[in-house]
């Protein structure tokens, strides 16, 4: 009776690589990015953003967090980003009182689609953004703010920030932020 032979460890190691190969790719596939842009940055701050994207502002109950400008053919609207129009009064207000604080100052982007090409712009001053693209044209933004939330989410004292109490009410949980 012959013995098995086992597998050379290279092969083992070439499978394991693609295999880890396939499954990052198809983690990141669907994600974005953003570059920082001072074109851009001087495009809100001049009111000249272009006219061809549909506009959406997040906001943390008392002031503006971001505003974003995608695409016509992408849809970035929810509970949290509410679309505006570009050059209106609303649209100045938003830029001049977007959120900033100790270590946390203005900068504007290029939104970056998964293939590499522009999709849209961003004016923030939140540094950490998760950018999805879905199949069904949706763009999901989502500025990582827990600081925002309270010295209770930042200490992690429970590890949840909402209690059964108030879980419909945001005006009801705790923020942080200074005003500009």
């Amino acid at each position: 009776m012959k013995t098995p032979t086992p597998y050379p460890g290279w092969i083992i190691q070439v499978g394991a690589c693609f295999l880890v190969l396939a499954l990052v790719s198809g983690c990141a596939g669907t994600f974005g990015h953003y570059k920082r842009d001072p074109e851009v940055f001087e495009a809100f701050n001049s009111d000249q953003v272009p006219l061809d994207y549909r506009y959406y502002y997040y906001h943390s109950g008392s002031e503006p967090i971001a505003v974003i400008g995608v695409e016509k053919k992408y849809d970035a609207g929810s509970n949290m980003w509410r679309e505006v129009e570009p050059n209106t009064e609303k649209f100045k207000n938003l830029i001049d009182w977007i959120w900033e604080d100790y270590g946390y100052t203005r900068f504007a982007a290029r939104i970056i689609d998964p293939s590499g090409k522009q999709a849209g712009i961003m004016y923030t001053s939140i540094r950490e953004v998760a950018i999805k693209f879905t199949d069904d044209n949706r763009i999901v933004v989502m500025p990582h703010t827990p600081f925002l939330w309270g010295p209770a989410a930042d200490e992690g004292s429970s590890g949840r920030i909402y209690s059964k109490k108030d879980s419909k009410s945001y005006s009801s949980i705790p923020r942080r932020a200074s005003y500009p």
